[in-house]
């Protein structure tokens, strides 16, 4: 999963969206996703050593 956009529909901590595809079948599938996840950030260590 990569954050591409931050839609309005995509609010509060550690929410995500998966792009299902377009159109109708895949607005159908994407309704019905309502899974508990674990999301992991993945800094380079250049980037991590700023934030201690």
């Amino acid at each position: 999963m990569l954050a591409l956009e931050t839609g309005s529909a995509i609010v509060g901590p550690a929410r995500g969206d998966i792009f299902t595809g377009s159109g109708d079948e895949a607005g159908e599938l994407a309704g019905a996703v309502r899974n508990a996840a674990d999301f992991y950030i993945l800094v380079p260590k250049q980037a991590a050593s700023r934030f201690g």
